[in-house]
């Protein structure tokens, strides 16, 4: 008794172009092969080093020589203020107005701090002299500090 030839098995004839079905497999391992790449760059992408927000640093003053140390975190549309010893607290700003020669930045409700308490319904505003130092005056209707500030460079 002879076989029969299977009428349900596929044999490829070199010659003839590819089916749809293969065409569509290698469609396929193309764009499994790219999903692959791109999701190596995107982990490539999380892994290195993000730009830090420009950090400044320097002395508030008022009327005497006497002044408190604090660092200004500028930040997209806004600010952060650490004010340190003997002051200690903390200051968010949004920005209200800004342009190439000043900007003001409306204070939010501080986090701790009589210092940082006596400038609620103040502002602080910034006067760039140069991208690495500006003049930041804080005042409110019951305070006004001001001082210079440099860019942190780690290791100065």
């Amino acid at each position: 008794m002879t076989a029969m030839p299977d009428p349900t098995a596929v044999h490829a004839d070199p010659t003839l172009p590819l089916s749809p079905s293969s065409t569509l497999g290698k469609w396929a391992q193309v764009k499994t092969w790219a999903a692959v790449m791109l999701l190596g760059i995107s982990a490539s992408a999380l892994c290195a080093p993000t730009a830090t927000a420009p950090f400044f640093d320097g002395v508030l003053h008022a009327r005497s020589p006497h002044g408190v140390y604090t660092e200004i975190r500028f930040e997209p549309h806004r600010l952060v203020a650490q004010v340190h010893g003997p002051h200690i607290c903390v200051l968010h700003a949004h920005l209200v107005h800004g342009d190439p020669h000043t900007s003001h930045y409306a204070i939010e409700t501080p986090q701790g701090g009589h210092f940082c308490d006596e400038l609620v319904d103040g502002e602080i505003v910034i006067r760039p002299h140069s991208s690495s130092d500006v003049m930041a005056e804080f005042k409110s209707p019951r305070m006004r500090w001001s001082g210079e500030f440099h860019r942190y460079m780690p290791g100065r």
